[in-house]
């Protein structure tokens, strides 16, 4: 018992070390130290571009947004895309992933970053419900808020005996860490079987398998981030006064259709774009999703650079 318990010891301090060691050599950007551990984060565009923030959802890190960066950088924009806690190179505290988890850790980030003025913010899926609430909190901080598939709304969900199972203290755990990574890699989001390469996810998801914590944020998200009829956090967003605009696929499996008819009832003043896409409309339909973005954040540019120069 004593060697097997030295052996699961040594395997999982293994891949501590492995991650420690293979942050600084395969991550490209850069990593800071916030009250809950370290979050790996990457600036690109101009350094006197206006400031862009870009939030991913549940389980695909920072790489989510490549398509969409590459277009805002050469506009002009500063683009800042961070990976959450438990996802991509950030570290995996085993902690509370909870609203006030997400929104701190954001407030935070831009804080160290002495980020002082309102900024554009993108959510993706997860990420728009992240956005949304921050948003609600700190609505001084943002400029304008872009949406993609934002979940909070009408989801898919798991279903209600697998999220009943998920909630149990030991049995779910067990659960989880026996489907979670047969529910990612065979996600029909993942298969790119005749996309363009340029239209393709621009990052391997599975690398996040090979460091622990990964499965425990994910798990941990499902148990305390409700992802479905949040409506009062979008109400609240609509009483900021923070313009709002949204992007929703018709063909979302995740995020229902049904989910802009919603938005639209919480935030009136919303404009509203549907196309026929799938979850993943950022990057398989980047060349039609980036123009929206370009278009929404051009009052962003022109304010900073004005009229004749943006």
């Amino acid at each position: 018992m004593f060697r097997g318990g030295l052996k699961c010891w040594q395997r999982v301090a293994g891949w501590r070390r492995s991650f420690a060691h293979d942050r600084p050599l395969l991550a490209p950007g850069k990593e800071v130290k916030l009250s809950n551990g370290t979050i790996y984060y990457r600036w690109d565009g101009p350094v006197d571009g206006p400031i862009v923030v870009m939030v991913h959802g549940f389980s695909t890190p920072h790489f989510i947004f490549e398509q969409n960066t590459a277009t805002l950088v050469s506009a002009g924009y500063r683009v800042l895309r961070y990976d959450h806690y438990g996802r991509g190179w950030s570290d995996r505290p085993r902690l509370r992933y909870d609203a006030d988890f997400y929104d701190a850790t954001l407030l935070e980030l831009l804080d160290r970053l002495e980020i002082r003025t309102p900024v554009g913010l993108v959510g993706l899926s997860m990420g728009g419900l992240i956005a949304a609430e921050f948003a609600t909190r700190h609505c001084k901080r943002i400029d304008r808020v872009m949406l993609l598939c934002p979940a909070g709304l009408i989801m898919s969900g798991p279903g209600p005996v697998l999220s009943r199972l998920l909630r149990l203290p030991v049995l779910g755990a067990r659960l989880w860490y026996l489907i979670y990574r047969s529910m990612l890699t065979n996600d029909p989001e993942m298969d790119f079987r005749g996309l363009p390469f340029a239209a393709r996810l621009a990052g391997d998801l599975t690398k996040q398998f090979d460091y622990p914590g990964y499965g425990f944020a994910l798990l941990s998200t499902l148990r305390n981030l409700p992802m479905a009829n949040q409506d009062e956090v979008f109400r609240r967003l609509g009483a900021t006064g923070v313009p709002v605009s949204a992007v929703f696929g018709t063909q979302d499996t995740t995020v229902l259709i049904a989910s802009a008819d919603r938005l639209r009832q919480l935030v009136p003043a919303a404009r509203i774009v549907s196309l026929n896409a799938g979850h993943g409309l950022n990057y398989r339909h980047y060349t039609v999703v980036t123009p929206i973005l370009l278009s929404w954040f051009v009052p962003v540019l022109t304010a900073q650079r004005g009229p004749e120069t943006a």
